[in-house]
């Protein structure tokens, strides 16, 4: 087997859907997708993120009238059927059948073309960017693949061309399934962001707490059952912590 990595990078407004996550940074999402034939593929998404952008992806991602999800020039004709499988306050989990990708010239379509039957693809977004992961049986038409998709590329969005190579490992991430309270995620996001995980740390829980105008005790608290919950997650224990 053989893995091709991109990514794309997107302007403001060149996207709805990614509008959403560069306008909300702490959003992000984990998906898989793979194709039924050479016409329809399935397509199954992970958001983590704040209530308001996954109402907000949600109404992108599943009504029929409004702003849609495109990265082609051309007009795609395919047709969608989105499904809402997991609706929580800091998460959304859908699934998206596509066909009729012949009339399509996206990423999904020309892959479904160009590629050989068995194409498993990754995809991670966050901010302004969405990393792709290929997993192919050969290198037959993958170039024609990269080019093609460059070429059909719409107006703000730009391709970084990652590698082609063997398959070390599968990067499946565990954590992609564990969901936590915003009050949690957005206490551990302040943490990281200022070296309260670096060696030595760079900030004490009481700075954190005094930062974010709460008793030492809430954010200690707060950390706690994230890590907890992370942990689990990792060796395999999921579990949806609840803010006590």
């Amino acid at each position: 087997m053989r893995e091709l990595v991109f990514e794309l990078e997107y302007d403001r407004g060149a996207d709805p859907l990614m509008d959403v996550f560069g306008n909300n940074p702490e959003l992000t999402s984990t998906l898989i997708a793979s194709f039924v034939d050479h016409d329809c593929c399935w397509i199954v998404e992970r958001f983590v993120g704040p209530t308001s952008a996954l109402d907000r992806i949600e109404q992108i991602r599943c009504e029929d009238e409004g702003p849609r999800e495109d990265t082609t020039a051309t007009t795609c004709n395919a047709v969608r059927h989105p499904t809402v499988l997991e609706r929580s306050p800091t998460t959304l989990v859908t699934h998206l059948f596509v066909e009729s990708l012949h009339t399509c010239d996206s990423i999904w379509a020309i892959a479904a073309r160009r590629l050989q039957p068995g194409v498993v693809i990754q995809s991670r977004r966050q901010g302004y960017c969405q990393d792709f992961r290929l997993l192919v049986r050969s290198e037959e038409n993958v170039e024609v693949f990269y080019e093609r998709f460059q070429e059909n590329l719409k107006d703000g969005i730009s391709a970084q061309f990652g590698h082609l190579g063997s398959v070390d490992q599968w990067a499946y991430d565990s954590l992609s399934g564990v969901s936590l309270p915003e009050e949690q995620r957005l206490t551990l996001r302040l943490a990281v962001d200022n070296g309260y995980y670096e060696t030595p740390r760079e900030i004490t829980v009481e700075k954190l707490a005094e930062e974010m105008d709460l008793p030492r005790s809430t954010v200690s608290y707060r950390l706690r059952r994230a890590e907890a919950a992370l942990t689990k997650g990792y060796l395999g224990r999921l579990t949806h912590p609840a803010e006590e």
